[in-house]
């Protein structure tokens, strides 16, 4: 179908795959009718056409679940609402596990599927083997049931949504190639293609494997090449019936469904083989690569173990095709940074069938309200620097374990083991030979422990206590009663300058930033329905120049979200200064005595108070010193200029032999703010939690003279009061350990789960934070008279409810 070319349109989407045609649909549905999708060939004839149509809905977080859930209740509905079938079966899902390792992870995966309102349960090996008769289990440590998950013809599902555009008022066209995209004052303005141009107010990059060619077209990375993906389908086998659930067996990277009477089997190899990184041919279409039965030998040895059956089975078709990853394993969403109007839905890692209904969804809702409706920022596009699209940087990752990491073991604190040593801070040599083990954020190697000498600096994966645990600890420690040092030249730093600095930073952020030079402001960065944004400290320089710090994760979506909320008129320019300055935390109750030793500047209270920063000498180096601390000790930051970091290391260091000063990694970083009861956006803290939500009113200024973004949502919600709060936890028993999304109850109810947890090493114990809710409004009294558990690996253990932080409520430490 080629259609005629309209001259304008409200959006343009590109690519007609499965994702493309749902952010079409979703669109029309929300009432866009003026809706274009291009696609370069035929509907579905990229990768669409050839995936599994698998249908899974647990997720490693709570928005990407409900988007899964989303899903796949859309596609059930689908060919109801368009008359065009789309093979949707709800027959469910078993996993598996061979390993005591899986078997950990799986009951923990049981314990976030109760959280997020997921049905699973674990089944005995005899159960397993009535649903699924053709499977062995003698090897098998458990298995786990989802009846709620389920399958769907993925071209048929394609075809039936892009009909449900078409049916809501959007235009499809196919048979047209995309050339390029006109940008005009930062924001997308038309697009060019074979047969002529049309101009827009929106793009959307749905190209799957095309979409880092397209993002070049405005400047924009996007991370992620193509690897081949295989799966093959046998002759019918007795004991296979039409409505089996379809298994995962990850510890032998495979699965397998019910096709046809038999089996079909795939997988996600540890090594993959990348295809078309730097060339995809013109004349892709429904295009099958060249049969590869050495790659596939891996899964066939682990299919014939779990199904002996498949040894005799007779092939009926191996199909290898390639699908789009990206280095992190997870899809690329949302408004891309630094071009207005131009969105992205790409980069689905093999899971494109599973994600596209909600992700189509999210997109579109996100377009039309201007603003998410949940927090995206596991997908978010903008959690990539512009480095990272470095095709020697992706290809090298996806080959390595982007592909083998989605059956791979989902340990906590996994790092990856390829593409690395790219982003070192310029102490990093002098680090790895003090033992540090580093790991990776946002491309940067950071120290996340050390190993005392003697000991090898890497780590040893589980679920309980690591190896590094012990060293962390003393860490922890050591800078609670001593002092420590620690690089955290990853955080974001920017320069906002001008006449009118102030008055752009009183209007993005919601505490008052006018004060006089030299002080430290705590903020959040709001959006309109009082959610946070950003988690920030802005410093006043002097009169026209502030200093803003953020998280290095956070960097460039924080740098865009703040320059696109500076006005067209104002006087006011951001400049991203990250890599100027290293950042060295000097922590502890000894961090005057220690710096005292190479600066000659006045550290006490009464001359440097908390919250206040500074140039200092510092050995030969001029640093700006802020005495804030994240760990909840007396401390200074300081920001060295990058050329002599080095020094100011060796001094610091060399001073702190008096007073057995100890390098801290960031685990023990974590360990001590959660101790501490600071937030960490991202998990504590999301663009779908206020401050007072959060704890965090005292950061909020109501009576500040300007209007800021969200002032009038946090006005009404004090008058109306909260209905949720975020507390902090320990359990009760020190043993179990906690990570991310283990459900908490209360009164034997769920009521939430875990935001993030570690250790407090001072207590003894796992800690926490959750958010508790009660609809007709929630008081203190109410959270403390109840009784709360914790479930860790399907055991549920006593709580204790902090109102305060744990550790130092009164916050004497950092201002000794």
């Amino acid at each position: 179908m080629r259609g005629e070319l309209p001259s304008h349109a409200q959006v343009v989407i590109i690519g007609g795959g499965i994702v493309g045609c749902s952010t079409a649909y979703h669109l029309v549905e929300l009432g866009w009718k003026d809706v274009v999708l291009l696609e370069r060939k035929r509907i579905s004839s990229g990768t669409s056409w050839a995936a599994a149509g698998l249908l899974g809905q647990l997720w490693s977080t709570s928005p990407l679940t409900r988007l899964a859930k989303y899903g796949a209740d859309l596609y059930a509905g689908l060919e109801a609402k368009t008359g065009q079938p789309t093979g949707y079966k709800r027959h469910g899902s078993i996993r598996v596990a061979r390993t005591q390792a899986r078997r950990s992870e799986y009951m923990r995966a049981l314990g976030m599927a109760r959280a997020f309102g997921i049905r699973m349960e674990e089944i005995s090996l005899e159960e397993a083997r009535r649903l699924f008769p053709v499977m062995e289990t003698k090897d098998l440590t458990g298995a786990w049931f989802q009846p709620d998950d389920g399958v769907t013809n993925p071209e048929d599902t394609t075809q039936a949504l892009a009909k449900g555009a078409r049916m809501g008022g959007g235009t499809i066209i196919e048979n047209v190639k995309v050339l390029d995209i006109d940008v005009r004052n930062g924001a997308v303005t038309g697009v060019k293609t074979d047969r002529g141009e049309i101009r827009c107010e929106y793009v959307v990059n749905c190209a799957g494997m095309w979409s880092r060619k397209i993002g070049k077209m405005v400047g924009v990375p996007i991370p992620l090449v193509a690897a081949e993906h295989m799966h093959m389908t046998t002759e019918p086998m007795e004991g296979v019936y039409k409505e089996m659930p379809y298994l995962r067996d990850m510890d032998g990277y495979i699965y397998i469904k019910e096709e046809m009477g038999g089996l079909l089997m795939g997988g996600f190899e540890p090594m993959a083989k990348t295809w078309g990184v730097r060339n995809i041919p013109d004349d892709f279409e429904y295009t099958r690569l060249e049969e590869d039965w050495d790659q596939m030998e891996l899964f066939i040895e682990n299919t014939i173990i779990r199904v002996p059956a498949f040894a005799e089975a007779g092939v009926t078709s191996l199909t290898t095709v390639p699908e789009s990853f990206t280095p992190d394993t997870s899809y690329l969403l949302g408004e891309a940074p630094g071009v207005r109007n131009f969105f992205v839905a790409c980069g689905m890692n093999s899971v494109g069938i599973t994600s596209a209904g909600g992700a189509g969804m999210a997109l579109a809702t996100w377009m039309v309200n201007g603003y998410p409706e949940e927090d995206l920022w596991p997908v978010d596009v903008r959690r990539y620097h512009p480095w990272q699209n470095n095709l020697k940087y992706i290809e090298e990752r996806v080959h390595v374990e982007s592909v083998g990491n989605l059956y791979s073991d989902h340990f906590p604190y996994k790092q990856p083991s390829s593409s690395r040593n790219v982003l070192k801070t310029p102490i990093h040599d002098r680090l790895k030979k003090m033992g540090a083990c580093f790991g990776v954020v946002s491309g940067w190697e950071r120290a996340n422990w050390f190993a005392p000498e003697g000991v090898e600096p890497k780590y040893e994966y589980s679920w309980g206590r690591q190896n590094w645990f012990g060293y962390s600890a003393q860490e922890h420690m050591n800078i609670r009663e001593n002092v420590g040092v620690y690089d955290l030249t990853s955080m974001g730093k920017f320069l906002m300058q001008g006449k009118d600095a102030e008055k752009v930073l009183q209007m993005i952020c919601a505490n008052n930033v006018a004060v006089p030079a030299g002080r430290v402001v705590y903020t959040q960065l709001l959006n309109e329905r009082g959610g946070i944004e950003a988690d920030l400290t802005v410093t006043r320089m002097d009169e026209e120049k502030f200093f803003i710090v953020t998280a290095g994760a956070t960097t460039t979506r924080d740098f865009d979200w703040i320059k696109k909320h500076i006005p067209e008129d104002a006087h006011a320019v951001l400049t991203d200064v990250t890599w100027s300055y290293v950042m060295l935390g000097v922590m502890g109750p000894r961090a005057r005595d220690l710096l005292n030793k190479i600066t000659d500047a006045d550290l006490s209270n009464e001359a440097f108070p908390f919250a206040t920063a500074r140039e200092i000498y510092a050995g030969y180096a001029t640093a700006f010193a802020i005495r804030m601390s994240f760990v909840g000790e007396l401390g200074w930051e300081l920001y060295i200029p990058t050329p002599f970091a080095q020094g100011v290391f060796d001094e610091l260091m060399a001073a702190g032999e008096e007073f057995g000063v100890k390098l801290c990694g960031l685990h023990a970083v974590d360990s001590l703010r959660l101790e501490k009861g600071y937030r960490h956006w991202g998990s504590d803290i999301t663009p779908d939690d206020t401050p007072f939500e959060a704890g965090l009113g005292f950061a909020v200024k109501l009576d500040k003279a300007e209007e800021f973004i969200g002032k009038s949502a946090l006005v009404r919600q004090k008058e109306e009061g909260i209905r949720k709060k975020l507390v902090i936890f320990t359990i009760d028993d020190p043993d179990p350990l906690i990570y991310h999304d283990e459900p908490v109850y209360r009164n034997g109810e769920i009521v939430g789960e875990n935001t993030h947890g570690s250790y407090a090493h001072v207590s003894g114990h796992s800690i926490g934070m959750v958010y508790l809710g009660k609809e007709d409004g929630i008081t203190d009294d109410w959270i403390m008279e109840g009784s709360y558990e914790i479930e860790v690996e399907n055991k549920r253990y006593p709580i204790t409810i902090h109102l305060k932080a744990p550790y130092d409520p009164e916050g004497k430490s950092i201002k000794a």
